[in-house]
């Protein structure tokens, strides 16, 4: 599996790109530069048997920050997610995703005026990602280094996500996302009491409210 899981992977998300290139609406923006907020939570397993996994261990509500652009259906992003626990701030999550990103409209609700006549205020998104993640166990400090990293190393992420156009360049929405990981440790420890932290695989679920503005055409 963890051979195998990366491969089949990147393979599934070519042939979801091919296909749903062909399908491409009409409507969809050729560029779009899109940035926000996102509010929500993360969490997940390890299957590396006695190695602590990040996602278990640090999983919980988090807010944060997205930044990326889009060309047809090709989507590059970059996250990170700020994690809260009992104690107030704690872990961190930042990730570097490339994907499929589809938008579908739905519903009859149009806008009827400016430079986006025609399009539908409501879009539903299959989405397909794989890329990296950073993870720390506390808060960061910059510069960010090694030392602060307990967990590095490549996300998948499958999903679907839905956003409601306010007006032409801002959106409300959710997504939510089921994906597999494999991280290898850093140079701060996930957890002293254990020695074998060389790498840990596993599963991940993602979801967040979105808020995000866009500016493309």
């Amino acid at each position: 599996m963890k051979n195998s899981a990366p491969r089949i992977l990147l393979l599934a998300l070519a042939v979801f790109g091919a296909a749903s290139l062909r399908a491409r609406p009409a409507e969809a923006r050729l560029i779009d530069l899109h940035a926000g907020a996102i509010a929500g939570g993360v969490t997940g397993w390890g299957t590396t048997a006695n190695t602590p996994d990040f996602f278990k261990r640090r999983g919980g509500p988090g807010v944060g920050a997205e930044l990326g652009v889009k060309l047809l259906i090709f989507d590059v992003s970059v996250n990170f997610l700020q994690i809260f626990d009992s104690s107030g701030r704690g872990a961190t999550l930042t990730q570097g995703l490339f994907g499929v990103n589809i938008d579908v409209p739905v519903g009859n609700q149009k806008f009827q005026d400016g430079v986006e006549r025609g399009k539908s205020k409501n879009i539903i998104r299959p989405i397909a990602n794989i890329g990296v993640a950073l993870g720390t166990p506390e808060p960061v400090h910059l510069p960010v280094d090694n030392a602060q990293l307990s967990s590095k190393g490549l996300v998948s992420y499958w999903g679907v996500g839905y956003e409601h156009f306010i007006n032409e360049f801002m959106g409300v929405g959710a997504v939510a996302n089921f994906g597999y990981h494999y991280f290898i440790g850093g140079g701060k420890s996930e957890d002293p009491t254990v020695m074998n932290q060389s790498h840990s695989a596993g599963y991940q679920f993602a979801g967040f409210a979105t808020l995000t503005f866009h500016l493309g055409y």
